[in-house]
């Protein structure tokens, strides 16, 4: 059971490790060789009484415990476990966990004063850069969110309850705190008023905004005043409502509102923003994130799901919306070559209080040996399985297990080998030189099980947008056709921009595996023919896949 009036630091988050974690941790590390030490089983992690260490590692080749100390980087990046076993190096692992803060995170460690109820943990203690000043007041210059500090490190106590291996918490102080910063970014005009619009014009103001927790749901209420002759009741009162939902060890929330304000009404007030009433609320708590791709989007049941991704090594969390059940498409460009994911720029507030959960974390990254393709992470992935919302604050536990994940490196394709008219081969180069020749089958077999499913569309970069690959052992590569070899009306070879030349069936089975992608041209499917490629319809014949200049030698 969670105990959120345990949530005391006053930190904005906090973030707790407990033994099951650290035991799956290095596990795992000695599992995938990472620790290399034959024969070692651990047996039991504890965290430790003694000032000098933080955990206890029982092992069965030695009978006292490894001891370990647990140092956490200035900017909370990363956690470094140094040990008194000369044969275990430092293991120094990043946190994604942590990203944006203000501040310098803290570790304390906290045993329990219930251990038939809690656990022990080593607790992580950070603060988001929230503009927290009252609602009545100024808001804080930029300057004034960074150089913020709050908390009490010695205020606070385990809340892990027991077998549990992670827990997170955010105080009810942190959802005030949250409800101050959407007063003063979210709903603040550049005049600094705070006006309640309809789709053309401002029709009213908001007065305050409140976050709270109650019955396992976080609210978040809007009221504002309207002139009084627009409807009877001049008085606007707005509840957002977050019911968590724990499928498969992973948290999403569903969204609902309720309101005093006829709907047909309301649907006017958010009209001016991308995508109605979904827009707004999805800008609220994402900071706009998801709003560039909401634009038309028909009001249904709303859920939002913390997802986790890796990008260099690091877990990094998204917020993706389902809208009665349906994910919204992710925004695939010709970035460096290859297929990646754009996410467009956010306004306003950078990290919202969903994203702010914890996420799995990746203990080892590196590129397996002779595989310059693809780097391989070890994560310990948080496996939640509770969570409890009141008006103490929110938090959720679980346990955790370990995992491979993999992230593709930026390659091109410089070569191909042809026996006959059968592709044996294909070769890929990394911007540093590395090159890796992979047989036609293990092209396939890698772009299949990835992260990127095909069919899908290249979109033009979003302006300001940060980029991530899709994750698998192997980038998706845009290719640019430069010329064909065609038998009667037939293209049968393509030779692309780099020189590199394919036949056209095995361009479509490369580019229905995802493995590459042919750039300003449609894959056709025809009922009752061979698939085939064609420029965009429209009025003009010379952009046409056939009036490319031909193949001469």
């Amino acid at each position: 059971m969670l105990h959120t009036s345990r949530i005391t630091s006053g930190f904005d988050i906090e973030l707790q490790l407990g033994p099951g974690w650290f035991m799956t941790a290095i596990n795992l590390l000695l599992e995938k060789g990472v620790i290399d030490i034959p024969g070692i089983i651990v047996t039991e992690v504890r965290i430790a009484e003694s000032d000098d260490w933080h955990l206890e590692i029982y092992v069965s080749i030695l009978t006292d415990p490894i001891l370990a100390k647990a140092i956490l980087e200035e900017d909370g990046s990363a956690l470094t476990l140094t040990f008194n076993f000369p044969l275990i190096t430092d293991q120094r692992i990043p946190f994604g966990a942590l990203d944006n803060i203000i501040g310098v995170p803290v570790l304390v460690k906290c045993l329990s004063d219930d251990p038939q109820t809690f656990e022990s943990a080593l607790v992580i203690l950070a603060n988001m850069p929230l503009n927290t000043a009252n609602q009545s007041a100024e808001p804080l210059s930029d300057d004034e969110v960074k150089d913020q500090t709050r908390g009490n490190a010695a205020a606070a106590q385990t809340f892990l309850p027991k077998d549990q291996h992670i827990a997170c918490g955010l105080g009810n102080a942190t959802f005030q705190r949250f409800a101050n910063n959407l007063w003063h970014t979210e709903l603040r005009a550049d005049d600094g008023t705070h006006p309640l619009p309809d789709a053309s014009d401002r029709k009213g103001v908001w007065q305050k905004v409140s976050v709270h927790g109650d019955n396992g749901k976080i609210i978040i209420t809007l009221n504002g005043e309207v002139p009084i002759d627009l409807w009877p009741d001049a008085d606007v009162t707005i509840k957002l409502i977050l019911t968590p939902s724990l499928v498969d060890g992973n948290l999403s929330f569903i969204i609902d509102t309720d309101t005093d304000v006829d709907t047909g009404i309301l649907g006017d007030i958010f009209a001016f923003i991308g995508g109605g009433i979904i827009g707004f609320i999805i800008g609220l708590l994402t900071g706009g994130i998801l709003v560039a791709v909401l634009a038309g989007a028909v009001i249904g049941v709303i859920v939002l799901e913390i997802v986790e991704v890796v990008v260099e090594g690091i877990v990094q969390k998204q917020i993706r919306a389902k809208i009665d059940g349906e994910p919204l498409p992710d925004i695939h460009c010709n970035k460096n070559g290859i297929v990646q994911i754009a996410t467009p720029a956010s306004e306003g507030f950078n990290l919202s209080l969903l994203d702010s959960l914890p996420s799995s974390i990746a203990v080892y990254t590196a590129n397996p040996e002779n595989e310059p393709l693809f780097k391989m992470s070890l994560l310990v992935k948080s496996v939640f399985n509770e969570f409890s919302a009141n008006t103490n604050g929110f938090a959720i536990a679980g346990t955790s297990l370990g995992e491979e994940r993999f992230q593709p490196e930026k390659v091109s394709l410089v070569a191909v080998e042809y026996q006959d008219e059968e592709l044996k081969t294909l070769t890929f180069r990394k911007d540093n030189g590395d090159e890796q020749t992979l047989t036609k089958e293990e092209v396939l077999s890698r772009a299949l099980t990835g992260e990127l499913k095909a069919p899908f569309k290249l979109f033009t970069e979003p302006e300001d947008a940060t980029f991530r690959i899709p994750e698998g052992k192997l980038a998706c590569v845009c290719l640019k056709p430069e010329a064909i070899r065609q038998l009667d009306t037939i293209v049968e070879e393509i030779e692309f921009q780099d020189g590199v030349r394919l036949l056209a069936k095995d361009a479509i089975v490369l580019q229905e595996a995802a493995a590459i992608i042919v750039q300003g041209y449609q894959l056709i499917h025809p009922r009752e023919y061979k698939a085939y490629y064609r420029a965009k319809a429209d009025f003009y014949k010379d952009n046409n896949f056939e009036s490319l200049p031909r193949i001469t030698v």
